[in-house]
């Protein structure tokens, strides 16, 4: 996908949706009524995000973000 080789890290444009609402603190449920999607489906996705940062839990993402803000910068703006 041309969006995901775009971003610095890979990620879908799904996947940036779900970064920023990982950083801003939401959970799988509260993201997958915000984004419409099956808790499952979030599921994946934030594994997928996880791997992508090589974190080891989904704590150290939200630290990330709000540290470094320029994976989550365009996807804020959607």
């Amino acid at each position: 996908m041309a969006a995901a080789r775009q971003h610095p890290l890979g990620l879908t444009p799904s996947g940036q949706k779900v970064l920023v609402l990982l950083v801003q603190g939401l959970g799988d449920r509260g993201i997958a009524r915000k984004l419409s999607r099956s808790l499952r489906t979030i599921e994946h996705q934030i594994s997928s995000v996880l791997g992508k940062f090589n974190a080891g839990n989904r704590m150290e993402v939200p630290l990330w973000g709000r540290s470094e803000p320029w994976p989550i910068g365009s996807a804020q703006e959607e």
